[in-house]
């Protein structure tokens, strides 16, 4: 029987993301949710997730936005001027040019990291903001690190399925060839997701997501472990200045809440769990 993960990203990000997983949550629509360390709302997700103890809880580890846990100066190749997290874009950028210190990736995940346990969470795994440790600069630091807590890894796959532009189907291709090489040299060693799926890999997104868009999502896969990530969020007018896929966020909630994931997950023979429950 596979494994799936229905994990939502951006608990602790704001409220609203907050309320929208553990509403989520409740209806047993999802298993998983990572928390992000330097989240606006980050103390309320800690008290849901003492609330909600069945709800396994990662590290969504970030460096594309606010602050960084630890001192700025400390980690200045991941900083702007201003002490800030650069864009996902420039980020990368620097990181494929050999300006980002793994050094400076290590500290600031074991900041983060630490910021969880000393919260009283104990992480089930590791995947990350905008999906950064795609890059092989910073996938390395994160798998070494996951190596050595025996923690879960998500690795940001890219979908098998149909692309929505001829734009789109190169910068997957790039992110294919960057991620093969980022997770060559670590297969058999972690415990990791075969396949990750989300609306994105839909042929189009629509404005109501229904049960046959995650039959279509959920049917034909051909791995072990799968990972369905999810952004569920009760309001996009909240999301406003923390992320760009809001009115998507939205409807994943107002589909999740209706409590019908799980049996379709059950249809195609799916067992529903967490990153501690890959063997």
């Amino acid at each position: 029987m596979s494994l799936l993960i229905v994990n939502a990203d951006d608990f602790g990000l704001n409220e609203s993301s907050n309320l929208g997983i553990i509403d989520c949550y409740e209806r047993n629509a999802l298993t998983s949710a990572t928390l992000i360390a330097n989240g606006s709302a980050f103390d309320q997700a800690v008290s849901l997730s003492a609330e909600n103890p069945g709800l396994g809880v990662g590290l969504h580890f970030n460096l594309t936005w606010g602050r960084p846990i630890s001192q700025a100066a400390s980690v200045h190749s991941l900083v702007n001027r201003d002490g800030e997290f650069r864009d996902r874009k420039s980020l990368l950028a620097r990181a494929a040019l050999g300006m980002v210190n793994a050094l400076h990736i290590e500290k600031e995940l074991h900041a983060q990291y630490q910021r969880l346990l000393d919260a009283g969470i104990q992480p089930t795994h590791i995947d990350s903001h905008q999906h950064v440790h795609g890059s092989p600069a910073i996938f390395g630091v994160v798998a070494r690190f996951c190596e050595g807590k025996q923690l879960g890894l998500r690795v940001p796959w890219v979908s098998k399925g149909p692309t929505r532009s001829p734009a789109r189907s190169l910068r997957r291709a790039v992110l294919k060839r960057m991620i093969d090489s980022a997770t060559r040299p670590w297969r058999g060693k972690l415990k990791w997701n075969d396949q990750i799926i989300s609306v994105f890999d839909l042929p189009r997104i629509p404005e109501v997501l229904t049960d046959e868009h995650y039959r279509g999502l959920l049917g034909g896969l051909d791995g072990r472990v799968y990972e369905l990530m999810v952004h569920p969020v009760r309001s996009a007018a909240r999301m406003r200045g923390f992320t760009s896929i809001g009115e998507i966020a939205e409807a994943e909630y107002r589909y999740l809440v209706q409590g019908t994931l799980r049996a379709i997950a059950k249809e195609y023979g799916f067992k529903l769990g967490t990153y501690r429950d890959i063997h």
